[in-house]
């Protein structure tokens, strides 16, 4: 049985933002390891021009993965960074805004996201996709990016865009 999906705070949709950046730090942490790279190109990502960039095209949006970045473009959305050195998350090089192509950008990565830890799943198992994610520290928890999509999902429900 899957988890509900988590209540929204007070205020609304405000933290699509923060939420967003968690997101994608959980998928970018997860993706830079070894161990996941090579699950990575079992699912169809291939090796880009540059040293260490794995890049993949999901539905004509282009994503490529490096140790730095996670980046995502799609023609008529835009393009979506993030940053990991600082956790920053940019739509088309400013400030995420929550716009029309920025929420499709967002919705198209979750999809891959999703499809990918769902893929993980059914080949390892949902302990298997869990454990891939332990992390050491008192107040650490497991990196789940399938959890962190169902938390975008539920901001995106109130979420609208700007024009």
């Amino acid at each position: 049985m899957t988890d509900p999906l988590p209540h929204l705070p007070a205020g609304g949709g405000d933290d699509l933002p923060g939420q967003l950046a968690v997101l994608l730090e959980t998928a970018h942490t997860l993706w830079g390891q070894p161990d996941e790279r090579r699950r990575m190109r079992y699912f169809g990502f291939r090796p880009a021009v540059e040293q260490g960039v794995l890049k993949r095209e999901w539905h004509g949006m282009q994503v490529r993965v490096s140790t730095g970045t996670l980046r995502a473009a799609l023609p008529g959305a835009g393009e979506l960074v993030y940053r990991g050195a600082d956790r920053t998350v940019l739509l088309d090089g400013g400030a995420f805004v929550p716009t029309e192509g920025g929420l499709e950008l967002v919705r198209q990565l979750m999809d891959l996201i999703q499809s990918y830890e769902r893929w993980v799943e059914s080949r390892e198992g949902r302990e298997e996709r869990i454990a891939r994610g332990a992390q050491t520290g008192a107040d650490a928890r497991p990196l789940n990016a399938l959890a962190e999509t169902r938390r975008m999902q539920r901001l995106l429900q109130v979420q609208r865009p700007r024009r």
